[in-house]
């Protein structure tokens, strides 16, 4: 349970994260935007609906915390400047009202906003699940791994893709059945989700193939962790009696290609290399550029 709570915050929060400084420049530059007009014209009343515009901004981009102090602080905002403005000079509790009432209405906007974008991204996390294994599908590794190289481009930082191939998985299929067949996609899940750090990313690419995503590790350590991987992948295929094996193929970046498919095809090729030849084996190689 708490594995997929992490990927739906990994995965969900990638893409509406992708312009946060965006909405949260656009959403401060609004407050001081409304907070200004309503001081210069004095239409409190009017314009108390423009403040949750710059409140709906913010707590999409942050949370709920921080919307909930920008209510509190837009509420004391226009109400100072209903002071230095003078008005309710002869009706204070007035004021006080309207800021209780105000500020209700806002944090009640904050609950409403966050429980939203939570489905939002409880949904956009099983548009991006493969329903068999649990795993994310190609769809949701692209977008992450995507996400992840323009970090490691601005950052100068290393990054690994570890291809992954069932060898004689058709075999499983034809002898004992489809349902198997599924059962030992599902093992696979499992082992990955168990065994992998909680930095990486496995996802199903379709049929019998596998990736891992590997951030900022070195080509050493990323040989380490898939290597460990493939001996336990081995050991439930024992212990299962499925005479399965693993082709993988790993791509480490120092230096960031042009695109993602860039990235995954160095790593097909390099599994490709072992299935050719050996079977079962790893095959690595480092991409400076």
């Amino acid at each position: 349970m708490r594995r997929d709570s992490n990927r739906t915050k990994q995965i969900g929060s990638y893409i509406l994260n992708q312009d946060r400084h965006r909405w949260l420049t656009l959403g401060v530059l609004t407050l001081l935007l409304v907070a200004a007009v309503d001081y210069a014209f004095a239409f409190k009343l009017q314009l108390t609906i423009l403040y949750a515009l710059p409140i709906l901004m913010l707590t999409w981009a942050s949370g709920r915390l921080l919307g909930a102090v920008l209510s509190v602080v837009v509420c004391s905002t226009w109400a100072l400047i209903d002071i230095a403005a003078g008005r309710y000079l002869d009706q204070p509790k007035m004021l006080y009202w309207e800021w209780g009432v105000t500020l209700l209405g806002f944090l009640l906007l904050v609950l409403g906003l966050t429980a939203l974008r939570r489905m939002v991204e409880e949904a956009h996390f099983q548009s991006r699940k493969d329903t068999l294994t649990g795993l994310v599908n190609k769809g949701g590794f692209y977008q992450v791994v995507g996400t992840e190289m323009e970090v490691c481009r601005r950052y100068h930082r290393t990054l690994s893709i570890a291809y992954i191939d069932c060898d004689n998985f058709k075999s499983v299929n034809d002898r004992y059945g489809h349902h198997v067949g599924d059962e030992l996609l599902r093992v696979i899940s499992k082992t990955m989700q168990r065994k992998l750090r909680s930095s990486d990313l496995p996802g199903r690419l379709g049929g019998d193939e596998f990736a891992v995503m590997l951030p900022e590790t070195s080509a050493e350590a990323c040989r380490m962790v898939v290597e460990m991987l493939q001996q336990r992948l081995l050991q439930e295929m024992a212990e299962h009696q499925w005479p399965v094996t693993f082709s993988i193929g790993i791509a480490t970046f120092t230096r960031m290609p042009q695109s993602i498919e860039d990235m995954i095809r160095q790593a097909d090729k390099l599994m490709y290399a072992v299935k050719n030849t050996s079977k079962g084996a790893i095959k690595q190689e480092v991409f400076a550029g």
